[in-house]
């Protein structure tokens, strides 16, 4: 599964980079207008946004973006500091389909994408079968 992660702080894409390899394929932007440029032009299966970013796009407006390029079933996850119960409706009203709070949980981390993981789709199956044999 390829993961985009949008956060503008170093420190957090690293933690979040650390924390998903080697079980995941992880792509790290530092803003909106990056990755915009990334996903017209490259295939990912969810995202991680931050909320707040230092740029012209926040968090939910890119989502909203990204979902107008992607499609309605797009999926990503919001990432915040600050969540209280109007912010966090806010954010799900908005299309984030969880909110991870920081300072970041790995288990957390690994039982949401595990939860959220594409289907296989047909091109898949040849390497399913292969990993049964």
């Amino acid at each position: 599964m390829h993961i985009l992660v949008v956060d503008d702080l170093i420190t957090d894409r690293f933690i979040v980079k650390k924390i998903l390899q080697p079980e995941y394929h992880v792509t790290t932007l530092a803003s909106a207008r990056e990755a915009m440029a990334f996903a017209s032009t490259r295939p990912f299966d969810i995202a991680i946004l931050n909320v707040m970013l230092k740029d012209d796009l926040d968090g939910i407006d890119l989502l909203q973006d990204l979902r107008e390029m992607k499609g309605p079933s797009f999926q990503a996850f919001a990432i915040t500091c600050h969540v209280d119960d109007r912010r966090a409706s806010l954010l799900l009203d908005s299309g984030f389909v969880e909110i991870l709070k920081k300072p970041f949980d790995k288990d957390l981390f690994n039982r949401l994408l595990t939860k959220y993981r594409p289907a296989p789709t047909l091109v898949d199956a040849p390497k399913l079968r292969r990993r049964a044999a």
